[in-house]
């Protein structure tokens, strides 16, 4: 009897354990302190989570850390925020952490890193997808955190950051080479950077230093620089914010092997998106190949741009506006300016639009070499300089690095075409604060005055110009 009684103990205490381990995680928008008994390791902390948790890990994970003095309130909210304005938040988990003093120091891994796995192992995490974003002592603690840990962090967004040395090798992996195929910019974490030109707190020199180390290595690194931004008031440029959402929502880590699920779904994909026809199962192709992303994903997107069916090719297309898939993909969007339906073509214009606002070279290459071409199509003409102008706007805020890209605008300004005239003027009307009096419809004479002035102050914003065709 005694037995009986111990056995059926011990399976309720088993059951009971399992039950607890099964527990339901808990959702919404909450605070609470996490504490590990076993390492000690404690953090207080706020979480958003989705009411609805997928079965499996298709959530991403985006962690924010406050400045100096702040709490796991603050930046936080900024990120939920931004992910419920775009429509976003519920395919994510958005935690902010309490640094044990008043700022982030190196002595907050231990237990950063505890609170990280235990999200991770609570709620549906797509290990690709965890991103950092962090503002002044914040921004300089995912820079450190971000660049020490590239194994498994896919970005790194860093409002008005401390400067940080971004040396040594991080993971114990020595990188690929600075430019081409298996280089940083293809292989490795990327880097968002906001600052303010008149932040009296940490100086812009700072963020200006990280980009240049970062792009000295070899890293994909963005850049946003605001004219008269102060050190908080930056966080309020809605433009950035939203940009911010989408480069992060787009990105996958690029070295994690994808799961065993993952990889057997992708594996007839690619054959399928070149021939398949059915409206309804290509849908359900690219949402998997977008849902994945990356280069992984964009093996079946290019599949598809190979598809006979215009249809195909523009569905196909229309992903890589929102989800970023790789140096391959944009080569492939490129070829089909080319294309025999003018729908596809437009479609491809699209796609590299987005992708020049990352900063593709070869998005930013293809679609200045459209602009410019005298004799192309105006139709074609007018829509790749529409996509600049939209790649482009953040850059007029105070950073103007695709230097030739915005010398292309300037200079489309005396083009022989009437509507390529306008089309210029239309982008760059909405990026400036003087047009200097010019008007598309001037004759050449009389917007000769005008021309000077523009010339000279975008030579005072990038430079002179250099040949015509290259994408900054």
């Amino acid at each position: 009897m005694r037995t009986l009684i111990i056995l059926t103990l011990a399976t309720f205490a088993a059951t009971a354990q399992a039950g607890e381990a099964k527990a339901a995680p808990r959702t919404g928008d909450f605070k609470d302190e996490y504490r590990d008994p076993s390492s000690g390791a404690a953090m207080k902390y706020r979480l958003r989570a989705p009411q609805k948790l997928p079965e499996r890990n298709h959530l991403g994970l985006v962690l924010c850390f406050h400045g100096l003095n702040g709490n796991e309130d603050g930046l936080t909210g900024f990120g939920v925020d931004a992910l419920t304005r775009n429509g976003l938040a519920d395919q994510y988990v958005i935690a902010g952490g309490k640094s044990k003093g008043n700022g982030w120091a190196e002595t907050d891994d231990k237990d950063l890193l505890a609170w990280i796995e235990w999200v991770k192992r609570t709620y549906p995490i797509d290990p690709r997808r965890v991103h950092l974003i962090g503002m002044s002592n914040g921004g300089w603690m995912v820079n450190r955190f971000g660049w020490k840990y590239q194994g498994w962090i896919a970005t790194v967004t860093a409002y008005c950051g401390v400067s940080v040395a971004f040396s040594g090798v991080p993971d114990g992996k020595k990188p690929g080479p600075k430019g081409g195929p298996g280089s940083p910019a293809d292989t490795k974490t990327e880097w968002y950077l906001v600052h303010g030109d008149a932040d009296d707190t940490v100086g812009v020199d700072a963020s200006r230093l990280a980009a240049r180390q970062l792009r000295n290595k070899g890293y994909r690194c963005l850049y946003r620089e605001i004219k008269g931004g102060n050190h908080t008031d930056i966080l309020g440029n809605r433009d950035v914010q939203d940009d911010v959402a989408r480069f992060l929502h787009g990105a996958r880590h690029k070295e994690l092997p994808l799961s065993k699920e993952d990889t057997a779904a992708l594996g007839s994909l690619s054959s399928k998106a070149k021939s398949e026809k059915n409206a309804e199962a290509v849908a359900s192709i690219l949402a998997e190949a977008q849902r994945v992303g990356g280069a992984p994903g964009g093996k079946v997107i290019v599949a598809a741009l190979s598809n006979p069916d215009p249809e195909v090719k523009k569905a196909a297309l229309a992903t890589a506006r929102t989800t970023a898939y790789g140096r391959e993909v944009v080569l492939a969007m490129a070829k089909l300016l080319k294309d025999k339906s003018e729908e596809v073509k437009t479609a491809a214009y699209r796609g590299l639009g987005a992708a020049a606002a990352l900063r593709y070279p070869e998005a930013l290459d293809a679609l200045v070499r459209t602009a410019r071409t005298k004799k192309g199509p105006v139709a074609e003409r007018t829509l790749a300089i529409e996509e600049l102008g939209k790649a482009l706007k953040l850059q007029f805020l105070g950073a103007f690095e695709d230097k030739q890209a915005i010398w292309s605008l300037v200079l489309l300004l005396d083009d022989e075409d009437a509507a390529v005239r306008k089309a210029s003027f239309a982008e760059l009307e909405k990026l400036v604060p003087d047009t200097f009096q010019y008007k598309p419809e001037l004759a050449v004479k009389e917007r000769k005055a005008s021309l000077a002035k523009w010339a000279s102050w975008t030579t005072g914003k990038c430079g002179p110009p250099e040949g015509a065709g290259k994408g900054g």
